[in-house]
Order: C-alpha cells, then sequence, then structure tokens
C-alpha cells in the first residue's frame, strides 16, 4: 500500500474545506433568495462546486486503488462539473 505524501494530502484538505466554505455560503444564499432565476443560478453554482469537491475527494482513492484509478475518477467527475456547468448556462441562453 503505497502512502501519499502529508504535501498532498494538505493540499487536498485545503481544497475540500475550500469547497464546503463556497457551498455553505450558496446555501445560506439559496435560503435568502428564494424562487426565481437567481435561486437557479445559485443551485447550478452548488451543484458545479459539489461535483468539484467529489472529484478532490476522488483522490483519496489513491492509497486503495492506486494513482490511475483515482486520477480517472477525478478527471470524470471534474467533466461531469463542467458539463453541468455548460448545459445549465446555455439553459439560462435559451430562455
Amino acid at each position: 500500500m503505497k502512502v501519499i505524501a502529508p504535501e498532498i494530502v494538505l493540499l487536498i484538505f485545503v481544497m475540500i474545506a475550500v469547497y464546503l466554505i463556497i457551498i455553505a455560503v450558496f446555501l445560506y444564499a439559496r435560503n435568502k433568495y428564494k424562487g426565481g432565476v437567481i435561486e437557479k443560478v445559485i443551485n447550478l453554482i452548488i451543484w458545479t462546486v459539489g461535483f468539484l469537491l467529489v472529484a478532490d475527494v476522488a483522490l483519496f482513492l489513491s492509497t486503495s486503488y492506486g494513482w490511475h484509478v483515482a486520477y480517472s475518477a477525478h478527471v470524470v467527475f471534474k467533466i461531469i462539473a463542467m458539463v453541468c456547468l455548460s448545459i445549465g448556462g446555455l439553459k439560462f441562453f435559451v430562455k
């Protein structure tokens, strides 16, 4: 079993903390701005940041499954986050 370098673990934890702070702020904003386009945009941001959070958490799989599987899962969830953001943005342009 390989061990992840402490610097990488620290960086991943910092990224996760930042994502959680962003999600908390936007959850508060979503409760404040109910209904309309603003709530839809906030939900879109929450979904995108959530998928980015899952992508970074997937890097912890490297200790169990190796870097190839962890990095592949990381890339897949980053792509899902970008697709979520682009499809949601296109919906606003159509309206």
